[in-house]
């Protein structure tokens, strides 16, 4: 998952963790990754939507818990949007927000990602590599 800076490299480089080809994830489709945010264990949801990739802290707004914590999914049935398996707070997958009345406002924490030949990575400053 962590990629090995070369000496020299760059502010971005250095960041930069792997998490996966970009032909591997395709539409509609998640991984999820331990990290560090913050210097704490987590886990990041990395997703492909409308063809971009977007990525979130894997941590609902209405309780502190992962949202795949009661079941290993993030999306709802028909993988329009991603979807807390406790409560069922339901998220826009390419902006994180709530549609859940319940929550309505908030957001899930995004972490910056892009995808660099051929590549997914996380990018984000406060995101490491748990390893």
């Amino acid at each position: 998952m962590s990629t090995t800076p070369t000496p020299g490299a760059s502010a971005l480089d250095k960041r930069k963790l792997l998490v996966c080809a970009s032909a591997d994830l395709t539409d509609r489709q998640h991984r999820i990754i331990p990290v560090l945010f913050k210097h704490e264990p987590q886990s990041a949801i990395v997703l492909r939507h409308g063809g971009q990739v977007f990525a979130y802290l894997n941590q609902c707004v209405h309780m502190v818990r992962r949202l795949d914590c009661m079941h290993d999914a993030v999306f709802d049935a028909e993988h329009e949007h991603l979807r807390c398996s406790m409560h069922g707070i339901v998220y826009d997958p390419t902006t994180g927000e709530s549609l859940s009345v319940l929550c309505s406002g908030e957001r899930l924490e995004p972490l910056r990602s892009m995808e660099i030949d051929g590549q997914v990575y996380l990018v984000d400053k406060r995101v490491t590599s748990p390893t």
